[in-house]
């Protein structure tokens, strides 16, 4: 059991497709790409795609089967009435195969339609509400936000709303813009697009795959490994975009999400790190995303407010609560553990390690850090 959890947090930090870029061929490279960016926009709902998904995904790069016949043997194999996947695995693998299927067709038309009709190919078999525009208003408990939630839409004005924002959209210029400019609007324009959040659930998912074709038609290429490896970090940030509190000072604030771009579309290499969004890092509602990167890296995230609040909302336990509390004062915002300093540090052996480091990633209180080793993470819940 401990080996079976060690292996599911080793494969968190694991590139499935790191081998066919190191190759450099271009066919593979290109489908390699569009199954990492599938894969990745899967952990905006902390989603963890089956090894048989990644199989398959390999299968397709590697040209034995098409991607339509790697979406047919997906939706076989959960057909089996014998196959028992774990929680959601079966929504993270149909839509990976359906994203990385959009995403390898050359049509798009920048439309509402289109809009509606990818979160209808993404979710069909999965929500009841495929396709459809929400009736009902909502609220969603964001971790950036310690809890509070964005102001969406309102349901009877969604369809006006959406078709309003593709029509001013339609009618904007980039003509003579500086590429500061461009990112800057296109900023404004998908912060907007997701905030009117007209499906109950896939906003973001189908928010990012119809951002990508549209970057794609105005001739971007944003065929890289950005939004795979911060699909969670561009969630927050459209957030962050759309939450205003002015009793604490805090406004709308688009610097994140223009970092994030800068990297999409220019290569950059701006830091893009979970921690500086959350509205309880210091500083953050006076200002700007790189401020906070050169003002605060290095500061101690002990007994944060921003800690407690999550630990609060998610009613964690009191065992769990104070096993959290002591590895966050001993490890700090910057460094890098993994299961055998929990072991050591909190004395205690490798499946309750094991199960304690799932815990807090799930709660999004741990971020994987790639490139240091199997099972690897840092704290990302800063106070003030």
């Amino acid at each position: 059991m401990a080996d079976d959890r060690q292996k599911q947090i080793d494969d968190i930090t694991k590139d499935p497709f790191e081998e066919y870029f190191i190759q450099g061929e271009p066919d593979k490279s290109d489908k390699a790409y569009a199954w990492q960016t599938a894969v990745g926009l899967q952990d905006v709902d902390r989603l963890r795609p089956s090894e048989y998904l990644l199989k398959t995904a390999k299968d397709n790069i590697e040209g034995n089967i098409s991607i339509a016949e790697a979406r047919r043997r997906i939706e076989s194999y959960y057909e089996e009435s014998a196959h028992h996947a774990p929680e959601r695995t079966e929504e993270a693998d149909k839509v990976s195969v359906r994203i990385a299927e959009i995403l390898s067709e050359q049509s798009f038309v920048f439309a509402p339609t289109q809009y509606i009709s990818i979160h209808a190919r993404l979710f069909q078999d999965i929500y009841a509400h495929a396709g459809k525009i929400r009736d009902y208003n909502i609220s969603k408990k964001e971790w950036v936000l310690a809890g509070a939630s964005v102001m969406y839409g309102g349901a009877s004005e969604l369809r006006a709303t959406l078709d309003y924002d593709f029509q001013t959209e339609r009618e904007f210029s980039y003509v003579n813009l500086t590429m500061s400019e461009i990112i800057r609007h296109l900023a404004y324009f998908v912060s907007r697009l997701w905030q009117i959040h007209i499906f109950g659930e896939g906003n973001t998912r189908t928010t990012a795959v119809f951002f990508i074709k549209y970057l794609r038609s105005l001739g971007f290429n944003a065929t890289n490994d950005v939004f795979a490896r911060n699909a969670w970090y561009f969630r927050n940030s459209l957030v962050r975009a759309n939450y205003t509190d002015m009793s604490r000072g805090i406004h709308e604030d688009l610097s994140y999400l223009e970092l994030f771009l800068r990297n999409l579309l220019m290569g950059e290499n701006n830091e893009l790190r979970n921690r500086y969004l959350h509205i309880a890092w210091p500083e953050t509602a006076h200002s700007g995303a790189k401020q906070h990167i050169e003002q605060h890296i290095g500061q101690n995230i002990g007994q944060s407010s921003g800690l407690l609040a999550v630990l609060d909302a998610e009613k964690v336990s009191v065992r769990a609560r104070k096993n959290i509390i002591t590895l966050c004062e001993q490890f700090g915002d910057e460094r890098i553990f993994g299961r055998k300093d929990v072991m050591d540090a909190l004395k205690i052996t490798e499946s309750p390690a094991s199960a304690l480091l799932k815990k807090m990633f799930e709660l999004h209180l741990t971020e994987k850090i790639t490139g240091a080793g199997k099972g690897k993470y840092q704290f990302v819940v800063l106070g003030q």
